[in-house]
């Protein structure tokens, strides 16, 4: 059983994380040169301090973004339903990352609400603790 610490220091690396990636998307929008530059480095000192975190807690934070989506994947789709079930299926994006232990198998917080994109025809995106779309011939344009 996982102690209470870890837990809350998963929902803790959790929530820094989505922080990150908000800020890290919404610096892409940001038309001032300065402000952009701004933003990015404030950004990549925080992945370095935050993977320095993630070590010293002994955890892992992954992002499964790209993945193909497989029944075992520390995931939880919200919109799985919307697919055939011989769908192959890709994570396009996570709302939220799996934490596990360190060099362990052991899942502290499953992975959440992720878009996802596929390889054969037009994309659809799906929505959960982790999105879900089929592998399509193409994809989209952001």
């Amino acid at each position: 059983m996982l102690d209470e610490k870890i837990l809350a220091v998963a929902e803790l690396l959790s929530e820094s994380w989505r922080l990150n990636q908000f800020t890290r998307n919404l610096a892409a929008h940001v038309t001032d040169e300065k402000l952009r530059k701004k933003i990015s480095n404030q950004v990549a000192r925080f992945d370095k301090k935050f993977l320095q975190a993630t070590e010293n807690f002994g955890v892992e934070v992954i992002d499964f973004t790209g993945s193909e989506f497989e029944t075992g994947l520390p995931v939880t789709p919200i919109n799985l339903a919307d697919f055939a079930a011989d769908e192959q299926l890709i994570v396009e994006t996570m709302l939220e990352p799996t934490i596990k232990l360190a060099n362990s198998a052991e899942i502290v917080k499953r992975g959440g609400r992720f878009k996802s994109g596929g390889t054969t025809g037009v994309t659809r995106n799906v929505f959960a603790n982790s999105a879900l779309s089929p592998r399509r011939s193409f994809t989209t344009e952001n």
